[in-house]
């Protein structure tokens, strides 16, 4: 009889026990990161003033090295949805940005590299995803579209964009990997890495 109470006394304490313990690192940091884009990281990345624009930069693989300040890369909220960023010029009538610096990658094609005359505007591009509720670090999706690009003659054509990354609130810095699909201009596809911060960064 001793031992039958001393073991339910034993069970009870171990219960006890077991209840108290911290959530496990697994239920604490889920595998799959928050399916609901947040509209928290977006006071880390943009600022609601006219001309505000990140620090962007591209990593050239031909020079194999970061270029200098992607400029005018201005950001905006649209306004159909408060949970993305996307790169606009309201600022300037019948202008534009270089997103992704792609008035230069496909200037042989447009016959200029002035944001004017390109005339980029894509009102939804980046979205964040938390690593789990509250946290401070996600993952960052390119929202797929066809971003269209006039030409110096005022024909248009598209390139696709697409891709991925991280960013983190603490360190303020956004990683970046974008393709870019070009079968309408008659080629395949490219890849570039990207960095996005609110404060000037030092890459090389």
């Amino acid at each position: 009889m001793k031992n039958l109470f001393a073991i339910l006394i034993a069970l009870f304490l171990f219960a006890g026990c077991k209840k108290d313990e911290p959530a496990a690192k697994a239920d604490l940091y889920p595998d799959q990161p928050v399916s609901t884009p947040s509209t928290t990281a977006i006071a880390t990345f943009h600022q609601p003033t006219s001309f505000y624009q990140m620090f962007v930069y591209r990593f050239d693989p031909i020079e194999n090295k970061w270029g200098t300040r992607i400029g005018s890369h201005f950001s905006t909220i649209p306004a159909s949805d408060p949970t993305a960023i996307g790169f606009t010029n309201p600022y300037v009538a019948d202008s534009g940005v270089p997103l992704f610096d792609m008035v230069r990658l496909y200037s042989a094609e447009t016959g200029t590299t002035n944001i004017r005359n390109v005339k980029i505007n894509a009102e939804k591009v980046l979205q964040f995803f938390p690593d789990f509720v509250g946290a401070k670090t996600g993952i960052v999706k390119v929202v797929e579209q066809d971003i269209t690009l006039t030409r110096s003659n005022a024909t248009t054509f598209k390139i696709g964009i697409s891709g991925s990354g991280t960013y983190d609130e603490n360190t303020k810095i956004i990683d970046l990997t974008v393709k870019f699909n070009e079968t309408s201009i008659g080629k395949t596809s490219q890849t570039f890495k990207y960095k996005f911060s609110p404060v000037a960064l030092t890459l090389n």
